[in-house]
Formats: C-alpha cells, sequence, structure tokens
C-alpha cells in the first residue's frame, strides 16, 4: 500500500519473526524511498529497527495508540541477505 510517497505494510497481530519476514520481502521490491511497518508489539518493532539500522538505513518507532510505526528511509540500505 502507497500513501503520501510512503509504501506501508501492515503487520499487526503477529509476533517476531512474522514481520520481519514480510518486510524482507517487501524491501527487495523496492529501489530506496520510505517505508512504514506497523506493528502490534515493541519486540517486533525492536527487531525491525535492529534489521534495517545493521543495513545502514535510518529507522525510528513512533507510537500510534496500541500500534508502533517502525519509519525508515531505504536510500542507504544495503542488503546483507
Amino acid at each position: 500500500m502507497k500513501i503520501n510517497n510512503e509504501e506501508r505494510v501492515i503487520a499487526k497481530g503477529l509476533n517476531p519473526p512474522g514481520p520481519l519476514l514480510i518486510v524482507k520481502r517487501k524491501v527487495r521490491s523496492m529501489q530506496g524511498g520510505n517505508l512504514r511497518i506497523i506493528v502490534s508489539n515493541q519486540e517486533a518493532a525492536d527487531e525491525l529497527i535492529k534489521y534495517f539500522r545493521d543495513r545502514s538505513s535510518e529507522a525510528e518507532i513512533d507510537r500510534a495508540g496500541d500500534d508502533y510505526h517502525v519509519v525508515v528511509n531505504l536510500a542507504n540500505f544495503k542488503d546483507k541477505d
């Protein structure tokens, strides 16, 4: 889903590593840009932050109600997998 020049992945209700597995597939199809991943728990958000920071991407967590939004700029993303 793309909103405001930002791709979105909704992975609510999934525990780790579910959101990360979905995001890995999504990132392969993207060429730069911004990505917002919406998850239901802190553990999933933390796992995503680590994944992106380990690959030279700027990432942060925003909180919206009970959801965690991981916002990533993929301009410097370097896939290691």
